[in-house]
């Protein structure tokens, strides 16, 4: 992230924004989980597995959902927060987005992340 040379919002300010590009193992991890549920499918009796192409990042961009980096979980020491999105040790940060989802499940994650933020804002609400 970072600031924009050119746009600024209604008061002058320059406006923030996000620069994605694909980390070059990207592909090969996508790849990876293809090839493993293709496995997983054909021994759980599937008889025929149509699986995806898997494009590397071209000048275009890829489409993708930027997932995890925050594991919800009771410890500490292995996660980032607690199973109500709030950061360890830190009473009043919480997570609520797609940073607490390990990682996708092969579809898009938006009503996921949705539900996520409410599970999260409910938690707050009752523990004001």
């Amino acid at each position: 992230m970072d600031v924009d040379p050119l746009v600024r919002d209604a008061r002058g300010v320059p406006v923030s924004r996000i620069t994605y590009r694909q980390h070059p193992r990207d592909a090969d991890e996508m790849q990876f989980m293809v090839n493993r549920s293709e496995q997983l499918l054909l021994e759980a009796g599937a008889h025929r597995v149509v699986k995806p192409e898997i494009a590397r990042e071209t000048e275009y961009g890829i489409s993708t959902h930027q997932q995890g980096s925050c594991r919800m979980g009771n410890d500490p020491k292995s996660s980032v927060t607690d199973r109500s999105g709030r950061v360890h040790g830190v009473p009043n940060v919480y997570v609520a987005d797609g940073s607490l989802l390990p990682n996708p499940a092969g579809m898009n994650p938006s009503l996921t992340i949705q539900a996520l933020a409410y599970w999260v804002s409910d938690h707050i609400v009752k523990s004001a």
